[in-house]
C-alpha cells in the first residue's frame, strides 16, 4: 500500500511528528521516525539493533542533522525539537513529499536544489543503508553534510555521557565501539572528525501522553561531507548528473565484507550496494503480500504488517512474535492470539512449527511462559490462556499443514503436551488455576491478574477478573474438544471418550451459568459464587466465545452477543473494553501511569477483538456471503488506521470515546494478526465462495 503525504501533512513541526514509519530487521531492531525525520520518542532510532535477538537492543544510530549547502547558504533539512525550544530544528520547511511504500523516501528543495533521501533496514541483520541524492542546476555550488547522532545505550537509557566511543579506521571503512557494542561505516562521503564528542538532549513530545521521561539525546562524535555538484572527477558519486552520497552502517563484520565485494564488482560504487539493499527488501515485502493469498490491497498491507512481528530469538533458537513496537518484547498470550495472522495467514509454516516447538519446551506444570528469559532473568508463567490458545494454535497448525510438511514425530511430541495441560488444568496447578467441580475453569488469586485484562498499579486491581471468565472458559471447552480430535486420530479412543464427557459437562455448565437474562454472557463468575456486579459488566471478553473452532454457543445467543458488542462495544478500529454506558467507563487514555492503568481496560478500544468480532458476524449470519461483502466494506474504513499514527500498522489501543488516534504501541501484533485474519474470512466467503 503506498502513502503519499505533503507539506499540509507538516505545517508546524508538532503536525509533522503525528506520523512515523516503522522498518524491522527479524531480529527485534527497527528503524523508525517521524516522517519530518524527528524523534518524537525515546524509542525513535534509526538504527535500533538486537545485540541478542529480540530483545537486548540498543539504540545505535539515533538520527542523522542533515544541512544542504547551497554556495554560501546552509539549510537544515531534518527537524527536531529540543530541550531548550529555541533551538528547536525546523527542517521540515524544505520537504516538498514524502513516500512510503514499504520503505520511506523524501524529497527536499532550497533554492533550485532537490535532495531525495532514501533508507532501508536490512532483514536478517542490524544494518541500516541511506542514501543522498542531490540534483542542481548546472554551476550551482551544493553539497550535503551529514552529521550523524550515535547513542552505543540500551534503547530505554540515556546516553553514557562519561563513556567515549572509541573510533578508528578499520580496513578502509569506520569503526566505532564501546565495552558493549560495536558499529561499522561504509561511506563514499568525506568524513571529518568532531574534536571534542557534543552531547544532544532532544524533547519528545509523544511520550508525554504516555507518561514516558519526555527528553533524551545522543552524541556526535564526525561529519559527513558529499563531493559538490561542480566538482569534477568525483567518479561513481555523480549519476545522472547528480551527487549521490550513501552510508551503510552494519554491527556484523563479515556482512560488511559481503558488501565490500559487492562494491569492489561495480567498480567501487557504493550506490550500487544501496540499490542492492533497497530493491531485496521491497521484494521481500513484495513476496510476503504473494504467499498470503489476500486480494484486497488493504489486506495485503496487514499481511506485510503482521509478518514484521516475526522475529527470531537467540535463547531458544527458534521463532517467536513481537507484542508490539517499540515497547514491547515476545510475550507468551500475545504471541498465541497473534500466531494464525503472523504465520499461518501469510504462509509462515516453519515459523509456526518453530514458535510451537519453543513454548512446548518451556511448558511447565501445564503453563506456557508469558516472558521468556532474558540473561539472568526467570521464566515468568502468569498467564492461564497462553496454554489454551496454544493448543488452538496447535489445531489450525495441524489444520494447514500438509502431507509433505507433516512431521510425525513433532505432532506426537505436541499432543502429549497439549494432553498434559489439560491434565495440570483439571488437577489444578500454579496461580491457583484449576477446574471446579461444574468442569468449569477457574484461575488468579490475590494479586495476580491471569486474563489479557491484567493491568495492576501496586495493589490495585482495576479490572480484578479472578474465578471463572467467560474468554478463558470459552477456551477451556475449545482445548478439551481439539485434544479429544487429536487423541482420537492418535487411536486413544478410551482418552478421547472422557474428555467427551468432559466437554459436555463444561458446555452444560457454561450454558446454564454464564447466560443471562437477555441472552448474553456474564464476563466473570465469582469463584463457587453467584453472579456479582462485575460479572454483568459487558465487556468485548463474549466475543470470543463465537470465534473458537469449537464453540459452546449457537446462532440465536450468538446474535444477541453480536447486536449487545455492536450497541456498546463497537468502533470502526477496535472493541471497547467496557460498555460507554458503564459507570466506571474512561473516555481517554492518557495521563500519569496510575491514570492510564485505570484506563486501560475500562473503555479503551482495542483493536484485535474487533477481528474476532468480523470473523462471528459471518461465522453466524444466515447469509454468510452477504454479511462477508459488509464485512470488507466495513473493514476497508482501516485503510484511515493505516494512514495514522504508524504508517501501515495497526496501534495496540485508541480512546474509548472517540478512537480518532493511535495510544500505546503504534505497532502492535495481535491487532493487525486478528485484522488480517477477517480479511481471509471475508474474502474467503465473498471472493472465493467457501464457507467459513
Amino acid at each position: 500500500m503506498d502513502f503519499y503525504l505533503g507539506r499540509s501533512d507538516w505545517k508546524t513541526l508538532q503536525r509533522g511528528e503525528e506520523h512515523s514509519f516503522l522498518l524491522v530487521n527479524g531480529l527485534g531492531g527497527y528503524c523508525s521516525q517521524t516522517v519530518i525525520c524527528s524523534n518524537a520518542r525515546h524509542d525513535h532510532n534509526l538504527l535500533t539493533a538486537a545485540l541478542v535477538a529480540p530483545t537486548k537492543r540498543f539504540a545505535m544510530v539515533r538520527r542523522i542533522e542533515e544541512i544542504l549547502h547551497v554556495g554560501s547558504n546552509a539549510y537544515r533539512l531534518d527537524s527536531q525539537a529540543y530541550v531548550t525550544s529555541s533551538d528547536d530544528a525546523a527542517g521540515f520547511r524544505f520537504l516538498d513529499s514524502f513516500f512510503y511504500d514499504g520503505l520511506p523516501s523524501w524529497e527536499y528543495m532550497a533554492e533550485g536544489v532537490r535532495v531525495t533521501k532514501r533508507l532501508t533496514l536490512v532483514y536478517g541483520t542490524n544494518s541500516l543503508a541511506i542514501q543522498y541524492q542531490l540534483y542542481a542546476d548546472e554551476g550551482v555550488d551544493a553539497w550535503i553534510e551529514v552529521i550523524p547522532v550515535y547513542g552505543f545505550h540500551s534503547k530505554n537509557d540515556r546516553p553514557l555521557t562519561y563513556e567515549t566511543i572509541s573510533c578508528r579506521k578499520k580496513e578502509d571503512r569506520l569503526f566505532m565501539s564501546t565495552k558493549e557494542a560495536s558499529l561499522y561505516l561504509d561511506t563514499d562521503g568525506d568524513i571529518e572528525s568532531i574534536e571534542e564528542e557534543q552531547v544532544q538532549w532532544y524533547r519528545f513530545d509523544q511520550d508525554g501522553p504516555d507518561g514516558r521521561d519526555g527528553w533524551g539525546g545522543g552524541r556526535k562524535i564526525h561529519k559527513i561531507k558529499s563531493a559538490h555538484t561542480t566538482e569534477e572527477d568525483i567518479d561513481k558519486r555523480v549519476l545522472n548528473g547528480s551527487v549521490m552520497l550513501n552510508l551503510i552502517y552494519g554491527m556484523d563484520e563479515n556482512w560488511m565484507n559481503i558488501q565490500r565485494e559487492k562494491e569492489e564488482k561495480t567498480q567501487n560504487d557504493l550506490s550500487a550496494v544501496f540499490s542492492h539493499l533497497w530493491n531485496q527488501e521491497h521484494e521481500r515485502q513484495k513476496a510476503v503480500m504473494e504467499q498470503s493469498g489476500r486480494v484486497s490491497e488493504t489486506a495485503r498491507q496487514l499481511a506485510v504488517s503482521a509478518q514484521a512481528h516475526l522475529t527470531r530469538r537467540d535463547s531458544t533458537d527458534g521463532m517467536s512474535i513481537m507484542a508490539g513496537f517499540p515497547f514491547f518484547g515476545d510475550w507468551g498470550r500475545d504471541t498465541m492470539i497473534a500466531f494464525y495472522g503472523c504465520t499461518l495467514a501469510i504462509g509462515q509454516m516453519e515459523a509456526a512449527k518453530s514458535i510451537l516447538q519453543t513454548f512446548m519446551r518451556y511448558c511447565r506444570r501445564g503453563i506456557m511462559p508469558n516472558l521468556f528469559p532474558e540473561g539472568k532473568d526467570e521464566v515468568m508463567y502468569n498467564t492461564v490462556d497462553a496454554s489454551l490458545l496454544f493448543i488452538n494454535a496447535l489445531w489450525e497448525y495441524l489444520q494447514h499443514v500438509t502431507e509433505k510438511e507433516c512431521d510425525p514425530s513433532f505432532e506426537a511430541e505436541a499432543i502429549k503436551t497439549a494432553e498434559s495441560i489439560i491434565s495440570w488444568y483439571k488437577k489444578g496447578t500454579d496461580y491457583n488455576i484449576h477446574m471446579e467441580e461444574d468442569g468449569l475453569l477457574a484461575a488468579g488469586n490475590g494479586l495476580w491478574q491471569l486474563t489479557w485484562m491484567d493491568v495492576r498499579f501496586g495493589d490495585i486491581l482495576p479490572t480484578p477478573r479472578h474465578g471463572k471468565p467467560v474468554e478463558i472458559n470459552a477456551y477451556w471447552y475449545n482445548a478439551v474438544c481439539i485434544v479429544r480430535e487429536l487423541l482420537k486420530k492418535q487411536g486413544e479412543e478410551e482418552k478421547a471418550a472422557r474428555l467427551d464427557v468432559l466437554s459436555e459437562k463444561i458446555k452444560k455448565s457454561f450454558l446454564k451459568k454464564f447466560k443471562k437474562p437477555d441472552g448474553t454472557l456474564y464476563d466473570v463468575l465469582p469463584e463457587n459464587g453467584e453472579p456479582d456486579d462485575a460479572s454483568k459488566q459487558v465487556r468485548c471478553n463474549e466475543i470470543f466465545a463465537l470465534t473458537m473452532p469449537f464453540t459452546m454457543i449457537e446462532a440465536k445467543q450468538a446474535k444477541a452477543i453480536l447486536a449487545q458488542v455492536r450497541r456498546e462495544l463497537y468502533t470502526p478500529v477496535g472493541l471497547r473494553s467496557l460498555s460507554l454506558y458503564d459507570p466506571q467507563f474512561h473516555p481517554h487514555y492518557g495521563g500519569t501511569q496510575f491514570e492510564r492503568d485505570m484506563a486501560y481496560h475500562q473503555g479503551t478500544v482495542w483493536a484485535y477483538p474487533l477481528g474476532a468480532y468480523y470473523r462471528a458476524c459471518i461465522r453466524f449470519s444466515d447469509e454468510p456471503k452477504q454479511t462477508a461483502k459488509e464485512v470488507l466494506h466495513q473493514l476497508d474504513q482501516l485503510n484511515a488506521a493505516l494512514a495514522e499514527g504508524c504508517l501501515g500498522q495497526i496501534a495496540e489501543i485508541y480512546d474509548g470515546e472517540c478512537p480518532a488516534e493511535s495510544r500505546g504501541c503504534f505497532a502492535q501484533a495481535w491487532s493487525v494478526a486478528e485484522l488480517l485474519r477477517a480479511y481471509e474470512d471475508a474474502e474467503t466467503a465473498v471472493v472465493f465462495g467457501r464457507n467459513i
